[in-house]
C-alpha cells in the first residue's frame, strides 16, 4: 500500500542529500538500460532495437518496483543513521550489479518464447545459443538470482530496522502493522531468489541443464504469494479497524 494512502505519518517527507543520491542511481540505472544498446544504423538494426522495447519495459518494471520500495521506506521512517545509509548503498551496488544480468536474462526470455510460440524454436536455436548456452542458463540464474535475493533482503533489512526502532519512531498500531507486513513481504521475496539460486546450483552440481527452468518457475510464487499477501492483510487490517 503506498505511502501517502495509508494513513501513515509521513517522517521523511522533505528529503535528503541520500534520498538525491539514490534517486539519481536509479536514474543511472535507467540511462544504462538504455546506452547498452547501440544507436541503430540501418534499418535491420532499427527493427533489432524496436524489438528490444518490450525486454526494455519490463527491466523498467523491475527496477520502478525496487525504486518504489526503497522511496515508500524513505518517507515512512525518514533514517539516515550511519547503519540505515550503508544498507542503502549497499542496495544501489546490487542495483548497478543487477542491470546487466536483468536485461540480458530479459532480452533472451523475450527471444525464447517469441520463437517457441511461433514455432520458430528449431530455425532461431542458432541465434538463441549464440546469446547463452542452453548449458549455461542455470549459471546465468545464480548470476540473476543473487542480485534479486541480495535487492530484496537488504530492502527487508531496512524495514525490519524500522520495525526494531518503533519506540523511537513512535510507530502507532497501524504503521507498526505496515511496517510488519512490509517486512514479511520482502523477506519472502528475498526467499524466493535464494529458492532459485539453490536450485540452480544444484542444477549445476548434476550438470541438468533443464533445472534453470524450474528456477525461473519458482519467480512465480512471488504472485502466488502477492494473492495471499492482499488477502492476509486485509484481515489483519480490518481486525484492527474493529478493535478500535
Amino acid at each position: 500500500m503506498p505511502a501517502h494512502q495509508d494513513n501513515f505519518r509521513l517522517r521523511g517527507d522533505r528529503g535528503t542529500r541520500m534520498d538525491g543520491l539514490t534517486d539519481g542511481i536509479f536514474a543511472l540505472a535507467v540511462a544504462v538500460l538504455l546506452i547498452s544498446s547501440s544507436v541503430p544504423a540501418n534499418f535491420a538494426e532499427l527493427i533489432d532495437f524496436v524489438n528490444g522495447l518490450f525486454p526494455f519495459a519490463l527491466c523498467i518494471l523491475f527496477i520502478y518496483w525496487i525504486w518504489n520500495a526503497l522511496t515508500v521506506f524513505n518517507l515512512r521512517y525518514g533514517l539516515e543513521d550511519g547503519g540505515t545509509l550503508r544498507l542503502k548503498m549497499s542496495l544501489m551496488f546490487f542495483v548497478l550489479f543487477y542491470i546487466y544480468p536483468l536485461k540480458f536474462l530479459m532480452t533472451w526470455q523475450v527471444k525464447y518464447f517469441s520463437a517457441l510460440f511461433s514455432g520458430e524454436l528449431r530455425s532461431r536455436y542458432a541465434e538463441l545459443t549464440a546469446m547463452i548456452p542452453f548449458t549455461k542458463i542455470p549459471e546465468l540464474m545464480v548470476i540473476y538470482g543473487t542480485g534479486f535475493t541480495a535487492i530484496f533482503f537488504i530492502i527487508f533489512l531496512l524495514y525490519r530496522k524500522a520495525y526494531r526502532l518503533r519506540t523511537e519512531l513512535q510507530l502507532d498500531a497501524r504503521e507498526l502493522l505496515e511496517t510488519y507486513l512490509s517486512c514479511r513481504r520482502y523477506f519472502v521475496f528475498a526467499a524466493i531468489g535464494l529458492l532459485s539460486v539453490a536450485i540452480s546450483l544444484l542444477s549445476i552440481a548434476l550438470n541438468f541443464s533443464l533445472g534453470a527452468i524450474l528456477s525461473g518457475v519458482c519467480y512465480n510464487l512471488i504472485w502466488i504469494f502477492v494473492i495471499y499477501d492482499k488477502k492476509y492483510a486485509a484481515r489483519k487490517r480490518a481486525k484492527l479497524s474493529a478493535s478500535d
